[in-house]
């Protein structure tokens, strides 16, 4: 109100000079007419400033709401108004907006996605040590649910070791890397933990914090360490016969009949022993290598014949009979020569762990899905503690029990677990002492995909 005012005064002013110059006959009539249209102009400029205003509260109201993240409408104005080119770049920039945060929101979808499925833990933590943000492979390393709500790290991270990682990678202002272990259920974890500090300005930094599961890795060193320690072990005690024997001789005993024989034989077995252990050695690392799987129709019926006349003659000094009652025309789809070393080893223990006048059962099982070849003995048995650890590298069963004396690699039922593993098979054996052993290998009838 006090803007008309002004604006009136200021017009019935201007109206009024002008009349004073003209100096009209009636200067009276015309001061009144001066005022009057200053009334009548001061109607127009009232009705233009709230036409002003009205556009400006529509403009205002709508960068407003695209300042606050709605979505109010398009102001459409005509072409011809002052205003027009100022609403279409609010419009434009509404729309850009809408794109922009439409993306975003896409990005956050997708980080948060690639966050949740992440083997990684992650965990990121600010300048006052409390926790931004934490995917579920986190909770899991720590075994602790993770609150959204900011609070501090020590909250969730009770390993002194990690904790102490976080805190000095805070206090140092530098990336810290170490592998440690985290306890867990069933089993605790080898982890490789990295504190990465990064900082965006002198007063704002944060750490974040990332356990990889190392676990695997660690325990597959160590069995490569225990592998070389074990071969190295077991070649040293032959070749050590060998050498000892055949020094033996050399210093004279060759020239005693009975003696040179005997040592002879020994040297004879102690080599077999070498070659036997080598040629296991050499079929796994063929087998880690990933050699290919041959499938093919295979007349197992007749393989599993060949094999049970192979090894009569080892039946026969060990005084153990074969039953053969698998089918003769009895086919299947497999990998012949990694059957061939499956059944020869596990029909050979079933001889050579058994008793005199013990037997050896060969039967088969056919089903839509799968076929399974059980070998049966009568022979010692392995211990329930035994039987957890039969497929490791290098082991032998106690056989204390019994007077035999068995000879072997110790790899036989490791090499037959890989073996099977590749074909897509199970194994399963069953033993109780004083009983025997069953031993089950079951393979799918379909035509396998080689994965190996």
């Amino acid at each position: 109100m006090k803007r008309l005012f002004v604006v009136l005064v200021v017009i019935g002013s201007v109206n009024t000079a002008l009349v004073w110059l003209v100096r009209p006959a009636q200067l009276g009539i015309g001061i009144l007419l001066a005022w009057s249209l200053a009334l009548i102009e001061l109607a127009g400029v009232s009705y233009l400033l709230r036409w002003g205003d009205q556009r400006i509260s529509i403009l205002t109201k709508k960068v407003e709401g695209i300042r606050h993240e709605e979505t109010p409408a398009h102001v459409l104005l005509s072409p011809h108004d002052p205003f027009y080119q100022l609403a279409l770049q609010i419009n434009y920039l509404q729309t850009h907006q809408r794109k922009v945060q439409r993306k975003m929101a896409g990005q956050n979808q997708e980080f948060a996605t690639l966050l949740d499925y992440l083997p990684i833990g992650v965990m990121v933590i600010d300048r006052y040590r409390k926790v931004e943000l934490a995917n579920p492979a986190m909770e899991q390393f720590l075994q602790q649910q993770i609150s959204p709500r900011r609070h501090p790290f020590t909250q969730d991270v009770h390993q002194f070791e990690l904790a102490s990682l976080i805190n000095t990678a805070l206090n140092e202002a530098a990336t810290q890397h170490r592998v440690l272990k985290l306890p867990g259920t069933p089993n605790e974890r080898t982890v490789d933990a990295q504190a990465i500090y990064t900082a965006t300005s002198q007063d704002y930094f944060q750490v974040l914090v990332l356990l990889y599961d190392v676990t695997e890795v660690y325990a597959v060193e160590q069995m490569q360490v225990d592998f070389v320690s074990n071969a190295s072990h077991e070649l040293k005690t032959p070749v050590t016969a060998i050498s000892g024997f055949a020094k033996t001789l050399l210093a004279g005993a060759k020239d005693d009949p009975e003696k040179l024989t005997e040592f002879l034989e020994i040297i004879d077995q102690q080599s077999e022993r070498l070659v036997e252990l080598i040629n296991d050695v050499l079929t796994i690392s063929h087998l880690e290598s990933g050699n290919a799987v041959e499938l093919a129709a295979v007349p197992v019926g007749q393989q599993i014949e060949m094999q049970v006349a192979l090894l009569k003659p080892l039946a026969a000094v060990n005084q153990v009979t074969l039953v053969n009652q698998v089918p003769h025309d009895f086919v299947a789809n497999t990998d012949q020569h990694k059957f061939d070393q499956i059944l020869k080893n596990v029909l050979g223990n079933a001889i050579k762990y058994n008793r005199p006048d013990g037997q050896v059962v060969l039967t088969e099982q056919l089903t839509d899905r799968d076929w399974t070849l059980r070998i049966a003995d009568t022979g010692i048995g392995i211990s329930p503690q035994d039987q957890l650890r039969v497929f490791e590298r290098f082991y032998r069963a106690e056989v204390s029990h019994s007077n035999q004396r068995v000879s072997g690699s110790g790899l036989g039922l490791a090499i037959v677990r890989e073996l099977v593993e590749s074909l897509n098979g199970k194994i399963d054996l069953q033993s109780e002492l004083g009983v025997g052993t069953t031993v089950t290998l079951t393979f799918p009838r379909q035509a396998l995909t080689p994965n190996k």
